[in-house]
């Protein structure tokens, strides 16, 4: 591990410490550490053509589109994993795990957000290189 110091103004460092320990980070370093893997991620991210492991959710009605998420789940072989989970009120989750080329994970986000019905889509990416 290499030790590294910086110069950060001194209201920008307090807000980061505050909220760092409403987040339940034991030490600063862990903080950063977790901010630099965040920042990384992202830029990986935008680059076409990098790698990354993505978690997609989405919420539709339950009369909806599972059937057409499930085809989706057999096109793509970056999908890893399916979940269905029954919401309140008549809507369901689906989540699917995937990882991959940037281009097929951005192609996998343009399909779902084609599908009608599905109400909300989130994802979370997470770059595959090392610590």
């Amino acid at each position: 591990m290499t030790i590294v110091s910086m110069s950060v103004p001194d209201e920008l460092l307090g807000r980061f410490d505050e909220i760092s320990v409403s987040k339940g980070f034991r030490t600063r370093s862990d903080a950063m550490r977790e901010s630099m893997r965040l920042f990384v991620d992202e830029a990986e991210w935008d680059s076409s053509e990098g790698e990354n492991q993505i978690v997609i959710t989405m919420i539709y009605d339950e009369i909806g589109p599972r059937g057409e998420l499930s085809v989706l789940q057999h096109r793509y072989e970056e999908i890893q994993m399916m979940l269905h989970l029954h919401l309140e009120k008549g809507q369901c989750m689906e989540v699917f795990i995937a990882r991959g080329p940037n281009s097929r994970l951005r192609e996998i986000l343009g399909k779902i957000r084609k599908v009608r019905g599905v109400r909300s889509i989130r994802f979370i990416s997470t770059s595959r290189a090392g610590e």
